[in-house]
């Protein structure tokens, strides 16, 4: 591709600025598109920006380096914070609430669609077009979480992923088989036999009111055949594929094969559950694997990353995500926040940023898959499939911004979280809870529209 040499210093200083803690994976962004000549050299100001937490220090500082680097080249003064996840949702809502939300922030799956229906955020379309051909494009299946009436309000940074984490070592002592089991049923069968309370339980559930909570219980829920919605996108809780997910979740922490702290799990408890060995099988994104290369290759040696097993359903429903850029509708300086963007965007600089967060952030470019940081871990070959046939919450609904809008008041509330919880806790049946869980999303589904 041709550079114009205008252009050449800017990014090799770019380049230069983050090489310190990039060194094994410095990016030359010479090759990548400059950005447009009417914003070089314009800006002025500052800019303040949000992320969630990687779990890896070295990216969220890799990040904000490139973000400061940027900055000094175009006059802007950038501040990047990473948060952390448990009160993420919190923050950022105590945020629009005062109108203090900062120029460019990360949104989280369905976020984007929850604000943007607000008039929160600034139109992303020209962004996104800018950059929708680098490195093969950005998987299609992550566009529905930031797309609003055919419009784009966020950039998708990474590509969520959530796996089964299996200890191989185990499966086979309970099998005769080193491989991890392809069905929740086989699951617990192992878990039963291996499993040596308190030291060792053999599913790490979590049943706190946390995100990993609704997120576990979703899949459950689909590998039974149930869905949250039906296909006019109404709540549709009492159906059977959801009193199995919890008729399961119930035996499995009613037989003891839960850790007794699951109640009070936050969004970190299933990856310490599974790194100190005091569980057999979780459900997470890929930050435990980079942890366990970083810290435990022992571990990681009798460790299997596989798809989310099946259920009664025969369904293999494996979830996906995207966390994405935003710029805030109150922001004084959006012109530089979407240059911002646009610059850390650039697939080298963005795949030098994934490579220090190890694996917790998988690309959201096509072409980055084949980059050799990830061919050189096969722990990530399904990851692509995952990516493009994962089932969304709102299946099988068409995602409409209403419906997304919906879910996402559903979620903050954690009122999955708090259906399993009272079959677990609370002595529900499944048939009760689920009739519980129904009316309270009826009314938050109403409540949001009326927002």
């Amino acid at each position: 591709m041709r550079i114009d040499p205008r252009h050449r210093l800017t990014r090799r200083a770019f380049v230069k600025g983050t090489a310190a803690l990039s060194a094994a994976t410095a990016f030359d962004l010479i090759e990548a598109p400059p950005a447009p000549l009417s914003a070089q050299g314009k800006f002025s100001g500052k800019l303040a920006a949000w992320g969630v937490v990687s779990f890896t220090k070295d990216g969220d500082a890799l990040l904000g380096q490139q973000m400061a680097e940027w900055g000094r080249q175009h006059n802007v003064q950038v501040e990047y914070s990473p948060l952390p996840g448990s009160d993420y949702f919190a923050k950022v809502a105590a945020a629009v609430e005062a109108g203090a939300l900062p120029d460019v922030v990360m949104m989280l799956q369905e976020q984007t669609i929850f604000y943007a229906t607000q008039g929160k955020l600034v139109d992303l379309t020209d962004v996104y077009s800018d950059i929708k051909s680098r490195a093969g494009g950005i998987y299609k299946g992550l566009l529905p979480y930031v797309t609003v009436d055919g419009k784009i309000f966020a950039i998708p940074m990474e590509a969520d992923v959530t796996v089964m984490y299996a200890r191989l070592d185990l499966c086979e002592k309970a099998t005769g088989k080193r491989q991890p089991p392809a069905t929740l049923d086989e699951l617990e069968e192992i878990a039963r036999k291996v499993q040596t309370p308190p030291t060792l339980y053999g599913i790490g559930l979590p049943i706190g009111r946390t995100p990993d909570t609704v997120g576990n219980l979703t899949l459950m829920i689909y590998a039974d055949g149930g869905t949250l919605v039906d296909g006019h996108g109404r709540p549709h809780l009492i159906n059977a594929g959801v009193i199995s997910a919890l008729t399961r979740a119930r035996r499995w922490w009613v037989d003891k094969l839960i850790q007794p702290d699951s109640p009070s799990a936050d969004d970190a408890w299933n990856n310490n559950a599974y790194q100190s060995h005091r569980a057999a099988f979780v459900f997470n994104p890929a930050s435990i694997f980079a942890w366990l290369e970083k810290n435990d290759p022992d571990l990681l040696k009798m460790t299997a990353q596989a798809p989310f097993p099946k259920g009664k359903a025969g369904v293999s429903a494996q979830g996906a995500g995207t966390w994405a850029w935003a710029i805030s509708a109150t922001s004084k300086n959006v012109a530089a926040a979407k240059t911002l963007i646009k610059d850390i965007m650039e697939p080298k600089a963005l795949e030098a940023v994934y490579e220090k967060v190890g694996g917790r952030w998988y690309p959201v470019y096509k072409d980055l898959s084949q980059a050799e940081f990830w061919k050189k871990r096969p722990f990530f070959d399904q990851f692509p499939d995952i990516i493009e046939h994962a089932r969304p919450n709102w299946y099988p609904a068409p995602p409409t911004p209403q419906l997304l809008t919906q879910l996402s008041a559903v979620s903050q509330k954690f009122i999955l979280a708090d259906m399993v919880q009272d079959v677990c806790l609370n002595g529900k049946s499944p048939e009760a809870a689920a009739k519980a869980a129904q009316v309270r999303m009826e009314q938050a589904f109403q409540e949001a529209i009326r927002k």
